[in-house]
């Protein structure tokens, strides 16, 4: 595979600088686009998925022993990374750039 190196190395943008982050990846954007989509469903799926884990636990007593408190709580830290980081990462890559600059 081709790999063009002037495009990630350049001696005028720092990580510093906002315009570092809004330059296309270096790699074949259809790639990236694929990647995305992947990241998008695997939201969604996160999304409905620990949701209905964390809704059965609350609905139902009887599931709330200390091993399934462990459960519960990486539930809901999947939950939390579904709602937040995957699709931030899906959207951007779609995009073929960071879309989110702070």
């Amino acid at each position: 595979m081709f790999y063009n190196n002037s495009l990630v190395v350049d001696e005028n943008l720092s990580p510093d600088n906002p315009l570092f982050w809004s330059r296309p990846t270096p790699i074949n954007c259809n790639t990236v686009r694929i990647i995305g989509i992947f990241l998008c469903l695997a939201g969604f799926i996160g999304i409905i998925l620990n949701g209905a884990l964390s809704y059965s636990f609350i609905r139902y007593k009887f599931l709330r022993t200390p091993p399934n408190i462990f459960i519960m709580f990486i539930s809901s830290i999947g939950l939390l990374a579904s709602c937040t980081i995957i699709p931030l990462a899906g959207s951007s890559s779609l995009y073929c750039y960071w879309l989110y600059i702070l």
